[in-house]
């Protein structure tokens, strides 16, 4: 007998993620997250050790500036898509019942999706859960709205994702400037 190629067999994942209720979405999406989370944190933890040690080693001469620039920019990407991703969370965990998940999770897909776009050359490793993480929470919103006949205001979700964005940049480069509050480039 063959099978079609259109039946998906992973057991766990798959029946989550296509599972009829919104509830267990909402888990494994907060799950995701929260493994995201933590290879970012152990990343920004290496990257800081590392552009300590330069910033420490700084001799004050063109090589040692790009090394020094790079690895904290480095780092400040990193502490950005954590800050992000912290907002992400944040709503996750402040969804009460059907009725805010559409408003509460909107704004989340553009701050996922620009998380991933920031992150792709910098941790390709995690680019599958934040496009997983996007997806889920797209079709989270999308059932959780069509169930409670809500409408999606979309320029309403961008405007706040934007400011949490913003809220996330303040955030990363406050960190970064009291680290290393001597250096012009940042």
């Amino acid at each position: 007998m063959t099978r079609s190629k259109w039946i998906i067999e992973d057991e766990t994942k798959n029946q989550i993620i296509r599972a009829s209720t919104i509830k267990p979405r909402l888990d494994y999406a907060t799950t995701t997250v929260d493994g995201i989370l933590e290879i970012l944190v152990q990343k920004r933890l290496d990257s800081n050790a590392s552009n300590l040690m330069l910033y420490r080693r700084f001799d004050g001469t063109t090589e040692s500036l790009k090394a020094l620039e790079d690895g904290i920019h480095h780092e400040l990407e990193i502490s950005y898509a954590i800050e992000s991703l912290r907002q992400v969370r944040r709503s996750l965990d402040s969804i009460a019942g059907m009725g805010n998940v559409p408003t509460g999770l909107a704004p989340m897909i553009s701050i996922v999706r620009i998380v991933r776009s920031r992150m792709l050359s910098l941790l390709p490793v995690i680019d599958f859960e934040l496009g997983e993480l996007s997806l889920l929470l797209s079709g989270v919103i999308m059932d959780a709205a069509h169930l409670a006949s809500s409408n999606l205001d979309f320029e309403r979700a961008n405007e706040e994702s934007r400011r949490l964005l913003d809220e996330a940049k303040l955030i990363a480069d406050s960190k970064i400037c009291k680290q290393f509050p001597n250096l012009d480039f940042l």
